[in-house]
């Protein structure tokens, strides 16, 4: 299977040597990028490779130019093979807060799983702007071994949850952006 390219604010602001505020703060509010043409897991917005190459400026020019080399390690970082351009062609991903409604438990506890290493969650695929990110694949194929490491059977695989990411209906914990700083304080 092709893996993806894919970039969270802090590779988006790497491959283009920006600080990654610029992508929220400036690149988002001008329309360079739109959080509509990213996937939204665990109240993150993710980018398809593709679209984040696709846009910088023509070399020379003054703005957003994207630094070659570093895209070239960002993608031997992730064993990308395929930059897609839009959210839809990305597979179905899950973060820790998508991966504990699979399970019926909380973030975390789901976090606390994998920080303990104890293989209970299986290797990310992807370690995005500090957030591990798994293929929802990755997550189902190691479910069993998941439910048979929880203590007493705590961890019990919700098919709905899965069904819901797979077909891209997902409505659940981290299925939208995080209010952050004032706008979480303030309720706004």
């Amino acid at each position: 299977m092709a893996k993806p390219l894919i970039v969270g604010r802090k590779e988006f602001a790497k491959i283009y040597n920006v600080a990654p505020t610029a992508i929220s703060d400036r690149w988002v509010p001008s329309g360079i990028v739109s959080y509509e043409d990213a996937v939204i897991v665990s109240g993150k917005p993710f980018w398809p490779g593709g679209l984040a190459v696709d846009v910088a400026l023509p070399p020379g020019s003054r703005g957003r130019q994207l630094d070659e080399r570093l895209l070239a390690e960002l993608e031997k970082e992730q064993q990308a093979t395929v930059r897609p351009m839009k959210k839809g062609e990305l597979p179905p991903l899950v973060g820790l807060q998508e991966y504990g409604a699979l399970f019926g438990v909380s973030q975390f506890v789901a976090s606390n799983a994998r920080q303990r290493g104890t293989g209970m969650l299986p290797v990310e695929d992807y370690l995005l702007s500090g957030s591990p990110l798994w293929l929802l694949d990755t997550v189902l194929d190691a479910a069993e071994a998941t439910m048979q490491q929880s203590r007493g059977g705590v961890w019990q695989l919700q098919q709905d949850v899965a069904d819901a990411l797979r077909e891209g209906r997902y409505d659940g914990p981290g299925s939208v952006i995080a209010k952050r700083g004032k706008a979480a304080a303030s309720g706004a």
